[in-house]
């Protein structure tokens, strides 16, 4: 096997060390950054370069690149297992198969399209700080925190055993005590506190006992599919408006994608109108009659 001058005959093993010791000298040897011509590997008459290299790990997604950054002579490696496996494929004539042109002239126009949408609609999108505000201030309704509220509860499962509880309540009991010596809840070991829960969160019928109390007052025996409650109040929060500063970002993504369907619905409605589309009707109408 020869190296990328065509010179020395190499065996596969030693020429996969070479590789990434070369591409860990080209790296990181004598702390310079290398010449972006330098080539990493050749393979057969293809040339993999650090122009290349870089390129290819800059359109890897942003969580990989750190690895990759980290593995240079792995990555190197796959770069070349690629190359091996597409010019064999090339050299069987893959490349002209008829199914084969036909997706890659698919995937051809996908990409284009994408580049067009790109230049033309993602590109142009402006969403400014004033649009923003704006959107905020039409739509304050939307971004109001719900109404919270705190819980503790006492789960019974039956109706006398919660009414002993209840009684005891009323003559004075402590609330959390009972609801760890009594409740047949998991919360019992927290003195059935529940904690905090918007509305629609919990059972109807616990929700609408809860609603009625006020903060430290206690209920009577509330029935559930799960059994008989005997619920406190212990904080209630009222619908609150969040500043517009915690809800910038989202407004901004609300936004682009509003624009971006105008500036696309613009751009698709010029060059339907410029077009001549002309439909065969009939052609159309047997089609969906065959289905």
């Amino acid at each position: 096997m020869k190296d990328f001058t065509g010179r020395v005959k190499m065996r596969p093993v030693f020429l996969a060390a070479g590789v990434a010791l070369c591409c860990a000298v080209v790296w990181t040897g004598c702390g310079r950054q290398p010449e972006k011509s330098v080539v990493l590997a050749m393979i057969g008459r293809q040339g993999i370069t650090v122009a290349d290299f870089e390129e290819r790990i800059s359109n890897l997604p942003v969580r990989y690149r750190s690895v990759i950054n980290n593995q240079k002579a792995e990555y190197l490696q796959e770069l070349i297992n690629d190359t091996l496996l597409y010019q064999e494929a090339v050299r069987r004539g893959l490349d002209k198969d008829k199914e084969v042109r036909q997706v890659v002239e698919e995937a051809r126009k996908k990409i284009l399209i994408a580049r067009l949408l790109k230049d033309e609609v993602d590109d142009v999108i402006s969403i400014t700080e004033e649009d923003v505000i704006k959107f905020y201030n039409d739509n304050h309704a939307q971004y109001m925190t719900p109404e919270v509220m705190r819980v503790s509860h006492i789960l019974a499962t039956s109706p006398e055993s919660a009414e002993r509880i209840s009684e005891e309540l009323k003559a004075g009991a402590v609330f959390e005590d009972l609801a760890r010596m009594k409740s047949m809840d998991p919360t019992a070991q927290k003195g059935g506190d529940i904690g905090y829960f918007p509305k629609g969160q919990l059972i109807p019928e616990f929700e609408s006992a809860c609603a009625q109390l006020e903060i430290g007052e206690t209920s009577g025996v509330t029935k559930t599919k799960l059994g008989y409650h005997i619920i406190k109040l212990t904080d209630r929060k009222e619908p609150q408006q969040r500043p517009v500063g915690q809800v910038a970002e989202e407004i901004k993504s609300q936004l682009r994608i509003v624009e971006r369907q105008r500036i696309f619905n613009k751009l698709l409605a010029g060059l339907r109108e410029d077009a001549d589309i002309r439909i065969n009707e009939e052609a159309l109408v047997a089609k969906k009659s065959d289905t």
